[in-house]
């Protein structure tokens, strides 16, 4: 999944916001910290590997987003919904929060 993660994010297929969701779709049934633990891993992947303004971008965005799939774990816990699987944060996001969706 990190191989997977690096390739879209320096193939310019979109920014890890919009990596988050298939990484979630592809394993639904995994908990939803492996997406956290492939994007962490991929922005360090990035950061030791490639040096320019453009990669370091791409880095530090991809951490910010690991960091933000951590507060919608956080408020998920809070507002009391399922949080166990990928499939429930794919819902959470579908029906509480569009900003991972592209809304």
């Amino acid at each position: 999944m990190c191989e997977f993660a690096i390739g879209f994010l320096l193939s310019g297929q979109g920014d890890a916001r919009r990596l988050a969701v298939p990484l979630a779709r592809g394993a639904p049934h995994r908990l939803p910290s492996e997406v956290i633990l492939v994007l962490a891993s991929a922005a360090a992947s990035i950061e030791e590997g490639l040096a320019g303004p453009e990669t370091q971008h791409i880095a530090v965005d991809t951490w910010r987003i690991a960091a933000m799939l951590g507060v919608e774990l956080h408020m998920m816990q809070v507002l009391q919904k399922p949080r166990g699987t990928c499939g429930d944060l794919l819902h959470y996001w579908q029906t509480d929060d569009l900003w991972f969706m592209g809304g």
